[in-house]
């Protein structure tokens, strides 16, 4: 009851800041834009056909390259003080240019064949009165081992349609396309889409007699032509299932005419044999067939006629299950009516689009079966590649370029945060319950936008989510006109007090660990979509993760304050480690997708708490005048090196290990590096001088005037609470050497610039009450001991052998 109470008063409290509410809203839109496009970019790069071990060097090259920004970016804006305009320029620039995304060609892809290959079935032309069955060389096959070993393969077959093939005008049925001229080209095509042919059969006895049967086919009865000229829209094949209407090609040059019920293709069983028989079982009216061919499921037992040609002809062998009779295995012969006859069989075509027809001479009778591809045909999927050089290095451009940009903004915007909750006392955690607001809705909005504008499509479309970031990334760029900057004083010596700010071990180690935990957040990042796409899931779900983590995030959120205060930074960034190690264990063990929900909850510990904690950490171990600094490089680290890092050595490692033991791989890695970082604070850190609590708000020293003090930066100072016995006594006084960066009294303007500053040991008095929960230092100057420090020597030059005075030092 007293977390709910605690988790409502400082959510209540913090809204009453009316000066927070602009950062609030500016939150909620600028981690929106983060959460809308960034996780789905991985998934974006593979539709444009830009592979495992692309997308790892791209993720590493990327933030690497942007690495520089940030720091750069930091320094201007602490020399800058209010930045507020150029942190606009940066936001808006960064949404305007990932659009050029958008303008990257599709490099390669990868063509998934039908699931069913097409087969025609005839007697044999050498009357040897076996059923012959050619296959379809469009898409090419490589055939299943068993028939390329010579070997009989039963097939489960579905007999589709009858009718006729005929060869076309160029007389060869091994022409290649590429061959062929475009005239004939040409000519083929409009074959292909005629809406009309005559099937003209013809006899010397009687003598000269002559059938005719024309077939007119509606809108209805034939495939639709597909007009997408995106190339992803073709990565999945499919055969025209327009059997019993349409006219197809069944190699280069020669054409199947279906004939529905002029013949039909029947099967009986004679003693231990199937005889089958393509005979006339017409019913005309008014010369146009209205009988449909029975279609009916068999097995056929095939083999390869000759293993070294490529006419790709089969045997069939026997015949099993034939429309359901005798579940045995039988051998089949094949009688041809028509051949025998002496008749002859001619189709005439009237073309589209002009008054020419087509004949068509020497047709001999075939049916359509189809059969599983798995059953015929190992290669499954083909990869086109088309320029995939242009795809790689144009995307890589526009991407390192955002990634500048970003930098950018992110490090100003970092900085700008740390200076408004230092002037307003409040809490960063509290701050960023609204970014993961922005980012719970935002990220399924984004998925379910791609899904829907994915609808029909052969391919993913991304464009819902660059619009949205791009307007995002523009509102995010206004709305930081209206944050208040003007208290911001510009920092003098910027590189100096960032070498001196980063002297301190505790503060490198901060950054190794934050490095470390950028790389497992890097590689979460980049291939979690990649491993849940591949387990068969929705846009909406990926984006239902990014929910299901801001969710739990919230609560943690809220309480990072008392829960860093009771803790520490360290253990707390310790517990993120953990966290990482169980989520990327888990992500290596399931195969429903939906099962990652379970380990997404845990974001609220490894990204929520473990980088509010970060922050903080950075924040209070850093000075007023290296906010933006400090904040740039930890964002560098974090966003930049290590989710680089993550990127391409997972990306690589998936490559060599393959998906699941490169996530346990990494698991291993977070515990290990938890577990050392967790002795490395508890034997080492903790025995140094250190500030403790989560509050980032640091007490302001007066500018400095002439004859003044100067303002220096402050080494860690830290009192033993073993202090505080619980005894009668309500005040206690102890004296703490401490060392503190020269602090030193001028008579002019002139000297109270002077660069020349020096470490200098002092002994201060500590005032703090023991009563009640908190204890309440004060430092005043009856409190502070004298400290001695010898005269600097520029200024002895100065003063030509003055006499040399004596310096005094405050806090």
């Amino acid at each position: 009851m007293m977390i709910f109470k605690l988790f409502f008063s400082r959510i209540t409290k913090d809204f009453r800041q009316k000066e927070l509410l602009p950062l609030k809203l500016l939150f909620f839109v600028h981690a929106s834009t983060l959460f809308v496009l960034y996780p789905y970019l991985t998934i974006h790069m593979r539709e444009l056909g830009i592979n495992v071990e692309e997308t790892a060097i791209m993720s590493a090259v990327t933030p690497v390259v942007a690495i520089v920004m940030p720091p750069v970016a930091g320094m201007v804006a602490d020399r800058i003080g209010n930045f507020r305009i150029l942190l606009s320029i940066f936001s808006s620039l960064g949404g305007a240019a990932s659009l050029l995304l958008l303008l990257v060609p599709v490099g390669r892809v990868t063509v998934t064949y039908p699931e069913r290959v097409i087969l025609d079935v005839g007697c044999s032309v050498e009357q040897d009165r076996n059923l012959h069955l050619g296959l379809s060389r469009d898409p090419p096959c490589t055939f299943v081992p068993a028939f390329s070993d010579g070997k009989i393969h039963q097939v489960e077959t579905t007999l589709e349609a009858c009718g006729f093939i005929c060869e076309s005008v160029t007389g060869s049925q091994v022409t290649p396309i590429s061959l062929l001229t475009n005239d004939e080209q040409d000519m083929s095509q409009r074959i292909l889409r005629t809406q009309r042919y005559d099937v003209m059969i013809s006899s010397d006895f009687p003598k000269n007699a002559k059938e005719i049967y024309s077939y007119a086919l509606t809108s209805e009865q034939m495939p639709s032509v597909d007009e997408d000229r995106d190339l992803r829209s073709h990565r999945f094949r499919k055969n025209n299932d327009f059997y019993q209407t349409s006219v197809r090609n069944i190699s280069n040059n020669s054409f199947f005419f279906p004939t529905t019920g002029l013949y039909n293709l029947s099967c009986v069983i004679a003693n231990t044999t199937y005889k089958c028989q393509f005979g006339n079982n017409a019913s005309v009216e008014e010369g146009v067939s209205r009988i449909q061919t029975s279609r009916h499921r068999f097995k056929t037992s095939l083999l390869l006629a000759n293993t070294n040609a490529t006419d790709n002809l089969f045997l069939a062998m026997g015949i099993k299950n034939w429309a359901g009779v005798s579940k045995k295995k039988m051998n089949a012969t094949c009688s041809d009516a028509f051949t025998q006859d002496g008749r002859k069989v001619s189709i005439s075509i009237p073309l589209l689009e002009s008054n020419d027809t087509v004949q068509l001479s020497n047709c001999r009778p075939r049916c359509l079966l189809t059969a599983p591809r798995t059953d015929v045909c190992s290669n499954l999927e083909t990869e086109e590649v088309y320029d995939i050089r242009l795809t790689f290095w144009s995307y890589l451009a526009i991407r390192v370029f955002i990634g500048m940009i970003g930098g950018t903004a992110f490090a100003m915007f970092e900085g700008a945060v740390i200076a408004i909750l230092r002037e307003q006392s409040a809490d960063y955690g509290l701050q960023r319950v609204y970014a993961t607001i922005g980012g719970m809705i935002s990220s399924p909005l984004s998925g379910m936008m791609i899904d829907y504008a994915s609808r029909g499509k052969g391919y993913t479309d991304f464009r819902p989510a660059f619009y949205l970031y791009a307007g995002l990334k523009i509102a995010s760029g206004l709305l930081m006109l209206t944050i208040n900057l003007e208290f911001k004083s510009p920092a003098n010596n910027v590189v100096s007090d960032v070498v001196s700010v980063m002297r301190n071990i505790e503060l490198v180690a901060l950054f190794i660990a934050i490095f470390v935990l950028g790389t497992a957040w890097g590689y979460i990042e980049s291939f979690l979509f990649w491993l849940l796409q591949d387990l068969g899931a929705s846009r909406s779900l990926m984006g239902i993760t990014i929910t299901v983590g801001g969710i739990a995030g919230i609560p943690l959120l809220v309480l990072s304050g008392p829960i860093i205060d009771k803790i520490g930074h360290a253990n707390v960034l310790f517990i993120g480690f953990i966290f990482y190690a169980i989520r990327l264990l888990g992500y290596s063990l399931i195969y429903n997708p939906w099962l990652c929900l379970i380990f997404e909850a845990m974001e609220s510990v490894t990204s929520s708490l473990s980088f509010t904690a970060a922050v903080t950490y950075a924040a209070k171990l850093s000075t007023t005048t290296t906010d933006s600094s400090i904040q740039g490089l930890l964002g560098g680290l974090y966003f930049g090196v290590g989710k680089g890092a993550g990127s391409l050595i997972g990306g690589y490692m998936m490559k060599a290990f393959d998906t699941r033991p490169t996530y346990r791989m990494f698991a291993a890695a977070c515990a290990v590096t938890g577990l050392l970082y967790f002795v490395f604070n508890t034997f080492y850190l903790r025995k140094r001088p250190q500030v403790e609590g989560n509050d980032i708000v640091k007490k302001k020293v007066p500018t400095s005037e002439p004859g003044g003090p100067e303002e220096i930066g402050f080494y860690n100072i830290s009192k033993e609470k073993g202090l505080n016995n619980g005894m009668n006594e309500n005040r206690k006084t102890e004296t703490i050497p401490i060392k503190a960066l020269g602090l030193k009294s001028y008579s002019s303007a002139e000297d109270n610039n002077s660069k020349n500053k020096a470490s200098v040991e002092c002994n201060v008095n500590f005032g703090y009450d023991a009563t009640g929960e908190e204890q309440n230092v004060t430092m005043g100057g009856s409190a502070i001991q004298k400290c001695e420090k010898v005269t600097d020597d520029s200024r002895n030059d100065k003063q030509n052998g003055e006499e040399e005075h004596e310096k005094h030092q405050r806090f």
